[in-house]
């Protein structure tokens, strides 16, 4: 599994290996609907985010970075107001705008939290494990790495031909002097 992981960082396998744990830890969760089992849920779905998070910063892909950032601000602010609806959150207080936020379906703002909260989540997970596109020569060339045409990097290449060179130049054999 992990020869075909080849484009991604240790952050990128740890955010798959704790993705795959999240989603058995979630089953078990709706098959026991014990609280321990929910809390580690949350736990590990918190370090696959973590990792996804580092393994898009290394990449720099700032543009998923931010349609997740959106997509947790959506969430959380259907969250806040299905919970005002309620009358759970922030019951005293009016509404940014003056008025009262539609109590008649609050479902809506729940759908809404949910539904944000899976695409920041989709968002982080592809951002992490989408390979990323291969340089051209032109652009290699540009970014100052010099190519070959077999594919390496010429200084790898050499590299690799002084080792070659070194090794096959035998060196003396030292033996000791024999003893009297």
């Amino acid at each position: 599994m992990m020869v075909n992981m080849r484009h991604m960082g240790n952050s990128g396998k740890f955010a798959v290996i704790a993705g795959i744990v999240a989603a058995g830890l979630l089953v078990l969760t709706g098959m026991t609907l014990a609280e321990p089992v929910f809390i580690a849920f949350l736990g590990v779905l918190g370090l696959a985010c973590l990792a996804c998070l580092m393994e898009i910063l290394r990449r720099r892909r700032f543009l998923m970075l931010a349609v997740a950032g959106l997509s947790t601000s959506l969430a959380l602010a259907g969250s806040i107001a299905f919970l005002s609806t309620w009358e759970l959150a922030f019951a005293d207080q009016t509404s940014l705008f003056g008025t009262p936020l539609p109590t008649s379906d609050p479902d809506n703002y729940f759908f809404l939290a949910a539904l944000s909260l899976l695409t920041a989540l989709g968002t982080l997970f592809t951002g992490a494990l989408w390979p990323g596109r291969r340089r051209s020569a032109q652009q290699a060339r540009a970014a100052g790495v010099r190519t070959t045409p077999r594919g390496g990097t010429a200084a790898r290449q050499g590299a690799q031909q002084n080792a070659a060179r070194q090794g096959a130049v035998k060196q003396p054999v030292r033996r000791p002097a024999p003893r009297k």
